[in-house]
């Protein structure tokens, strides 16, 4: 039985059913206008179409860094072909395709020559979070995913200044990209990663930027866009299922709390990162993938101020790190469960608010934080209980070798 089960999902019938049922749902959500397109997407669009580049890009006019607003403008030259709407959603879409490759290219290490890869893939683009943040919601979170998942690849086959150059795109495009940091921390101790390679992050912001500076915007003010991002949400937790869920509407969130809140944060992601470096001396990809589900699910989660998409990268790790760990495969589901019922009160209006003990409580979000507080559990018992034993399917990686491995 389990046989013919597992034959059928790796079937090319299944699989492509699978891919039209996603094409479906993403034609469906494509005219649905969400209030961040409204509210902001539709008006910097606009700007940019009535202004021209330089006369939009001298300007201070949207929250996000420059190289997502290059993309509205490129998307601008094809005004009137089709709506505005599908339009501005095309540039989230092709880089949900770009996860996916990424999803087959990972999964493919463990998996090469079967269709196991091509099912990771299609899995990963018929994600409901997938489809509602870019389809449906207009949100972009799989541009800097995409970075991310490319930077894990690249890490796996053992070319680093890779892996950080496309981490360093991520961190250009959204400052969430972070939530990778504490791994690649880790195989930087490890010596996977040359320390100076991080030099890369920085230039390649100031070279994105370049174009808005030669527009006429101030350095400075392109320089400072993500501490103008952070100051603008004082939150402990926007519908998000963290640690700091219990504090919000409780205690008003200040500069003091917000700087120990981050302290304690950082605190905790070194100990970690501290732990996992001494406990494991195996390179393998199992290891890779276990450490960087466990990176970006427990830095939005030790983080204040956080917003119910930034599980986004999560949704995906954890479908990569199912297959490479079957008998995780809950994790995806309860990531999905999470995302969606963090993303439920601001799509759809859906809380469930109750009253307990004095306190308006969302009830939604109440259900997500414990299967969060499960997956991060069970992701970091995985990872200080992993077999050390050579497994020959491939799965270890040559030993460092520091002055070859940059070479590539």
């Amino acid at each position: 039985m389990f046989k013919k089960l597992h034959e059928f999902l790796l079937s090319p019938i299944f699989i492509g059913l699978l891919l039209v049922v996603s094409l479906v749902a993403r034609r469906y959500s494509l005219p649905v206008i969400s209030l961040d397109m409204s509210a902001g997407l539709f008006d910097w669009y606009a700007f940019i179409l009535k202004r021209g580049f330089v006369g939009a890009f001298k300007e201070n006019f949207a929250l996000y860094t420059p190289p997502y607003l290059y993309l509205l403008w490129f998307m601008s030259w094809m005004n009137g072909i089709v709506s505005v709407v599908t339009l501005i959603k095309a540039i989230s879409i092709v880089f949900d395709v770009l996860c996916c490759y990424y999803v087959y290219k990972i999964t493919a290490l463990k998996y090469p020559h079967t269709r196991v890869p091509w099912l990771a893939a299609v899995l990963a683009f018929s994600l409901p979070t997938m489809i509602l943040n870019s389809s449906y919601w207009g949100q972009c979170d799989s541009i800097y995913t995409a970075f991310l998942l490319a930077c894990l690849y690249f890490l796996l086959v053992e070319r680093p200044l890779w892996a950080l150059f496309f981490f360093s795109l991520a961190f250009a495009f959204k400052l969430q990209a972070i939530f990778l940091a504490p791994f690649l921390a880790l195989y930087t101790l490890r010596k996977r990663m040359p320390w100076w390679g991080f030099v890369l992050v920085p230039v390649v912001y100031v070279l994105l930027v370049i174009p808005t500076i030669y527009a006429g915007r101030d350095w400075l003010d392109v320089l400072t866009i993500y501490a103008h991002q952070t100051d603008k949400f004082p939150k402990w937790s926007s519908t998000t299922p963290n640690l700091y869920l219990p504090l919000q509407g409780v205690v008003p969130l200040t500069d003091t709390l917000t700087l120990a809140t981050i302290l304690l944060a950082g605190v905790s992601i070194g100990l970690w990162v501290l732990l996992v470096w001494k406990k494991q001396k195996q390179y393998r990809y199992n290891s890779m993938v276990l450490a960087g589900l466990a990176s970006v699910g427990l830095t939005p989660f030790l983080l204040p101020r956080m917003h119910q998409r930034y599980f986004f990268p999560q949704d995906l790790l954890s479908l990569v790190a199912a297959f490479f760990f079957p008998e995780l495969w809950f994790l995806p589901l309860f990531s999905q469960i999470i995302s969606v019922l963090s993303y439920s009160p601001f799509l759809f209006n859906y809380s469930f608010q109750i009253n307990l003990f004095g306190l308006h409580l969302n009830a939604i979000l109440w259900l997500a934080l414990p299967l969060e507080i499960v997956l991060l559990c069970v992701t970091l018992w995985k990872q200080f209980h992993e077999p050390v034993e050579h497994n020959p399917s491939g799965e270890f990686l040559n030993p460092p070798q520091p002055s070859q491995s940059d070479s590539r």
